[in-house]
């Protein structure tokens, strides 16, 4: 990877750190898209051992994705435990049940064409935007509903989709400990990062092992992670990722949900478009 390419990764990862901190995602809401672009436009320029089948552009960017995810997610999860809003209560049931799901999801997503895979990641997005810009009562105080009914569905869901989607699951995450579990706003982004390690902890692995040995990945990959990508973004979402928590406890982040959920919405629009057109709907 040349200096110049190098330096645009570890910015993603910049911006993929500070995201996941501030809103309690994984990132790849950031990665998917953007590895997307690069496998399907720059890979040619960054050296023969990037190019690789077209079919396995979508598989490899959410498997790179996840595989960044974990040690960011991990380290927002630690800034966030050290002020004690994480309720471990909510991410210890709900993260063991997600790494099932995560396995299931992982090996899903193998199986599906590229072009359906993106048209889900879009529409995804499109419903992500649209959460992202509703008001959340701050006030709400009521008892955790944390029975193994409640517990092992979202867990489930929340791992099929962080794999799946290559996205970690917070975006699934939030909502559900938000509204089913009762889980108080100012935890769920903690909680919900401390949820994604275990998620995406899973699905790197399958993916991984699902990959061992395929002949028509890029050079410097582990299974359909692809190590090379994913380091850069890596080292740049670990040095961002504290900040995004510390902006998180400190000040309104209505107008930046309102920006984020606005990047959706054209990075979803986009990928619905091009996965029709590449089925020729």
């Amino acid at each position: 990877m040349n200096p110049a390419a190098l330096a645009g990764f570890m910015g993603v990862g910049l911006a993929v750190g500070f995201t996941a901190g501030l809103v309690g995602i994984g990132g790849g809401v950031l990665m998917v898209p953007f590895l997307y672009f690069v496998y399907d436009n720059m890979a040619a320029t960054l050296g023969p051992g990037w190019v690789f089948a077209g079919d396995l552009h979508a598989t490899v960017a959410h498997a790179t994705s996840l595989f960044v995810i974990v040690p960011t997610a991990a380290f927002g999860a630690w800034s966030y435990n050290r002020s004690g809003l994480v309720s471990w209560r909510t991410a210890l049931p709900i993260g063991a049940f997600s790494v099932p799901g995560g396995i299931l999801g992982a090996n899903v997503a193998i199986l599906l064409p590229a072009a359906v895979l993106k048209l889900v990641f879009g529409v995804f997005l499109l419903i992500t935007a649209a959460q992202l810009t509703r008001e959340r009562d701050r006030t709400v105080d009521r008892p955790l509903r944390l029975s193994l009914r409640v517990t092992i569905p979202i867990g489930i869901v929340v791992g099929i989709f962080s794999a799946l989607l290559g996205v970690g699951g917070g975006l699934v995450a939030i909502p559900l400990m938000l509204y089913i579990v009762g889980l108080p706003i100012e935890k769920v982004a903690a909680t919900s990062l401390a949820v994604i390690v275990f998620a995406a902890s899973a699905g790197t692995v399958t993916y991984m092992i699902g990959g061992a040995g395929h002949g028509g990945l890029p050079t410097g990959s582990m299974g359909y992670v692809h190590v090379i990508a994913g380091l850069p973004l890596m080292i740049g979402s670990l040095v961002t990722v504290r900040l995004g928590a510390r902006v998180n406890q400190a000040m309104n982040v209505k107008t930046l949900r309102t920006v984020f959920a606005i990047l959706l919405v054209l990075v979803g629009v986009r990928l619905v478009v091009q996965s029709f057109v590449q089925v020729g709907v």
